[in-house]
């Protein structure tokens, strides 16, 4: 059995598990540190993404590749799904819970869906899901991407070139929240951002200093973290800037951008 280890981890936990039945015996967090996914950082339009929301095929095959392994992803249409599934074993899809988006791996069918549910250990939750035809289609969108591991030629993955971009969007990160947060803006247009902006340094980027024993570091950012949460939790009128301190993020980033170029 495989359990997630750090926050939002269940697509890596997801991976550690198809790779089990396979003979392949990993963790998460071991995928994590092995594609030196602490450091990792990228820009998709408008968002920004760090730690476990780097997942897919792009980031899943920087672990798998070198292992005779790639993730191949389909687009598969949502009436389409159920049949689909019966037709393969151990892929994996996100599906939508109470809590988000989240991933799970189909291990079979008999009168239900059966899906592996990566949980954390103690945790109490369930570790299979049993879903109906109805509840499965009315937990997923309309397209819904499936990954399958499958054989590969093995191929070592270079991690430099990403290394140096994460530092060029890890200040782009910077650069877009201190503009941001300059200015004062609507009290509900703080929440679309939250995640496309804010996430990957004061969520997933502290999440990922713990995994990496970077603790004093991540410690910084967490008390950033909470003077944004204390801002949430207010009237938002004024500009974030006021009470969100920018020379304390920009000195913090500062720091994680040389940690990032020590693995270079």
């Amino acid at each position: 059995m495989k359990y997630m280890h750090f926050k939002a981890s269940c697509s890596y936990a997801a991976l550690a598990a198809i790779m089990e039945t396979k003979g392949v015996d990993t963790e998460d967090y071991q995928i994590a540190l092995d594609i030196k996914l602490p450091w990792l950082f990228a820009r998709e339009g408008d968002t920004y993404l760090a730690g476990p929301m780097l997942q897919g095929a792009k980031w899943f095959d920087l672990w798998l590749l070198p292992r005779g392994y790639r993730m191949m992803e389909r687009p598969i249409a949502r009436g389409q799904l159920c049949r689909y599934l019966r037709e393969r074993d151990h892929v994996m899809l996100g599906i939508r819970t109470p809590y988000g988006k989240h991933a799970v791996v189909y291990t079979g069918h008999d009168g239900a869906y059966r899906f592996y549910n990566p949980t954390w250990a103690n945790s109490g939750e369930a570790s299979e899901l049993r879903l109906s035809e109805g509840e499965l289609l009315s937990s997923v969108d309309q397209t819904v991407p499936v990954g399958e591991v499958v054989p590969a030629q093995p191929k070592q993955q270079e991690l430099t070139p990403l290394l140096r971009n994460s530092v060029l969007v890890l200040w782009e990160n910077y650069d877009a929240i201190a503009a941001f947060a300059a200015e004062k803006h609507d009290p509900d247009a703080y929440f679309p951002v939250m995640d496309s902006l804010f996430r990957p340094l004061l969520l997933d980027g502290v999440t990922m200093l713990e995994l990496a024993g970077e603790a004093d570091l991540a410690r910084g950012f967490v008390e950033l973290q909470e003077q944004f949460m204390a801002f949430m939790r207010g009237p938002r009128v004024d500009a974030l800037g006021k009470t969100f301190s920018l020379e304390k993020l920009h000195r913090l980033t500062g720091q994680y951008a040389r940690l990032i170029e020590k693995q270079i």
